[in-house]
């Protein structure tokens, strides 16, 4: 399945938060994208042992784990959203907040 590489938002389409990440993604298939990009993610986190999940970098700060655990919270609450503004969802959406997330 090969999909045309879609034209990037117009920057007044999404909050300037969010630049560094548009302009991030490749101008390329995204469907194909996106299956080379779960494949690397898979390979890279297949190596990492459960005691190095768990590092820190600094007390207080994120392990590896708990980042993982933070994309995956995030990919679920934008896919949502994605799905809500495709339905037409006039109600405002909820905010997430990482760390409340991160920590129950």
């Amino acid at each position: 399945m090969s999909a045309t590489a879609p034209a990037r938002p117009e920057t007044n389409e999404y909050a300037p938060y969010y630049e560094k990440y548009v302009s991030l993604v490749p101008d390329a298939d995204v469907v194909e994208t996106l299956t080379r990009q779960g494949e690397e993610t898979l390979a890279l986190l297949g190596g990492i042992t459960e005691e190095r999940s768990l590092f820190r970098y600094e007390p207080g700060k994120w392990s590896i784990k708990e980042v993982v655990g933070h994309l995956i919270d995030t990919e679920h609450i934008f896919a949502y959203r994605a799905l809500a503004i495709a339905r037409g969802e006039q109600k405002p959406l909820p905010g997430m907040d990482q760390e409340e997330y991160m920590y129950l």
